[in-house]
């Protein structure tokens, strides 16, 4: 005899089960049903627009065209817009633009804080699908509504409140910018003016050498006007100098002469340059020695011609002292106005080095006060820049906007979330699977001879005579499995009647399921 199949039973069985406890998947199936088709018939439809939306950053330059300098720039105010689209200020604005509600003609409030929170909640922005916030300059602004025109209005009225609500916000930053820039533009040009003042204090103690000065400080060791003119008068010193050592050596000859004039025929003719009469009558002296002598040669002493030679040659030596005498007066007049020059360039020297040495000490802080002037120049100028740039992003706040909005609101084809019929299949599948868990958990369902277990058997609660004797420890290992191997053999033979034997079937009452087992642990 071939044995049974147990997929065959199993099937069997759970179909017997199910024909029998009817009402224990009938009714979680309906219920559920019934609850979903009442949800899915009471349930509004919820449709959801977006709008494109292009964002750029303000345009402070023309070479950056209004582009963002970095990520971290266009992150942050992708993410102002997220808070602004989502404030209360915004929300609230947008309802008032779609206008009350019929349902609320009554009602004194609009929009309450209910309203408000409801429209937040439905609204999104988000970037394209596959980027992330701060990587790119498109944007999506949804916004969810009953119907879809409803959905587009709402996404219209929040776009225009945001653009709105946007150049608010940009007004208000540059007006507190260009509150700030305007105090720190006062601020720096009152310490421009204090710099400038001490500079010109300086100045104007500095007097006729500020030329001077401002080529010191530029070049640090230029030539001035003032060294230019200190070289000069050192080298006329000099000069002056070799002229009183001409002069004193002229005069000592001079004076010397003035005894023997035979001493001037030594002397250079370069020491006759200022005296040109002086020259003339020595060169007449020795034109006269020269006659004498070759008169003397030819003839005697007493000739006429000699004696007059002789004469002649005194009357040059009379001329050549007494104009000794006047050379010597106007070489000492040369000597003392040479010296008088000498002094007067040595005071003019002295004077222009105590300027050089003045101006050497005031070098580093005219230098210092230079700088701060300069620093505080440009400090007032990026001043009066940020100032007349944030004064035009004032103006041009209202005027303009920071985002484009590209084409029109889009809507899907379908509601969102899932519709009616999706949702009263799944309550229907939902209770098919609760009652399907509920027949499970009641009635044992398994093919003959390995039958599942009921929930009460489980927990302990009405277990059958044969489960409580393999239990029980004291028959040991061995008992259990002959006990187990004599039940299978009579369960062969057994009438399939929902899981239990003949014999188990043929029990009444306790007593007898109880001497029944202990006869068969005794055999």
């Amino acid at each position: 005899m071939s044995a049974p199949n147990p997929l065959l039973q199993t099937v069997m069985s759970l179909l017997k089960a199910f024909r029998t406890y009817v009402w224990l998947w009938v009714i979680p199936t309906v219920a559920m049903t019934t609850v979903a088709l009442l949800y899915a018939v009471a349930k509004s439809t919820t449709w959801q627009a977006s709008q494109a939306l292009v964002v750029r950053d303000e345009a402070r330059g023309m070479n950056r065209q209004g582009r963002f300098d970095s990520t971290e720039s266009m992150r942050a105010f992708h993410e102002t817009i997220v808070e602004v689209a989502k404030s209360s200020g915004v929300v609230s604005a947008a309802l008032k633009q779609l206008g009350t509600p019929k349902s609320l003609l009554g009602k004194k409030k609009f929009p309450t804080d209910a309203d408000i929170q409801a429209l937040q909640e439905s609204i999104s922005v988000v970037a394209p699908t596959g980027s992330e916030l701060g990587t790119t300059e498109v944007l999506y602004l949804s916004v969810k509504g009953k119907t879809p025109a409803d959905a587009i209005s709402r996404t219209d009225a929040v776009c225009d409140q945001l653009e709105t609500h946007l150049g608010k916000l940009r007004n208000a930053r540059a007006g507190s910018v260009t509150t700030e820039l305007k105090e720190s533009l006062k601020l720096a040009t009152a310490d421009l003016q204090r710099a400038t003042n001490s500079l010109s204090a300086m100045e104007r103690e500095v007097g006729r050498d500020l030329a001077e000065l401002r080529v010191l400080n530029q070049s640090g060791s230029g030539d001035g006007n003032l060294r230019t003119a200190l070289n000069q008068v050192k080298a006329e010193i000099r000069q002056r100098e070799s002229e009183v050592e001409a002069h004193r050596e002229l005069l000592g000859v001079l004076v010397t002469a003035k005894d023997d004039p035979d001493e001037l025929l030594a002397m250079p003719s370069s020491m006759f340059a200022a005296q040109p009469s002086l020259k003339r009558l020595k060169d007449g002296l020795v034109d006269a020695q020269l006659r004498t002598s070759d008169l003397k040669g030819k003839m005697s002493i007493g000739h006429p011609l000699v004696q007059a030679a002789i004469q002649g040659e005194q009357a040059v030596r009379s001329s050549l002292r007494s104009e000794l005498a006047s050379a010597i007066g106007s070489c000492e007049t040369d000597l003392q106005v040479t010296l008088r020059q000498v002094s007067s360039l040595t005071k003019q020297l002295d004077d222009l080095q105590a300027r050089l040495g003045r101006l050497a000490g005031l070098r580093a802080e005219y230098a210092v006060l230079v700088n701060d002037v300069e620093q505080r120049t440009s400090i007032v100028q990026q001043a009066k820049q940020d100032l007349a740039t944030a004064t035009a992003t004032q103006s041009s706040s209202q005027a303009t906007s920071l985002i484009t909005r590209f084409q029109e609101p889009q809507v899907g084809d379908s509601p969102i979330g899932p519709g009616r019929t999706t949702i009263v299949g799944i309550g229907l599948l939902g209770g098919l699977m609760t009652g399907a868990g509920l027949v499970f958990l009641v009635v044992p369902i398994g093919p003959e001879g390995s039958r599942s277990r009921r929930l009460t058997d489980y927990l302990g609660i009405g277990r059958r005579g044969s489960d409580r004797q393999q239990a029980t420890p004291q028959g040991g290992a061995r008992v259990g499995r002959r006990a187990e191997d004599q039940s299978r053999s009579r369960r062969a033979n057994d009438t399939p009647q929902f899981g239990r034997r003949g014999e188990d079937q043929a029990e009444t009452s306790p007593d007898e399921g109880r001497k029944r087992r202990e006869d068969e642990r005794t055999k």
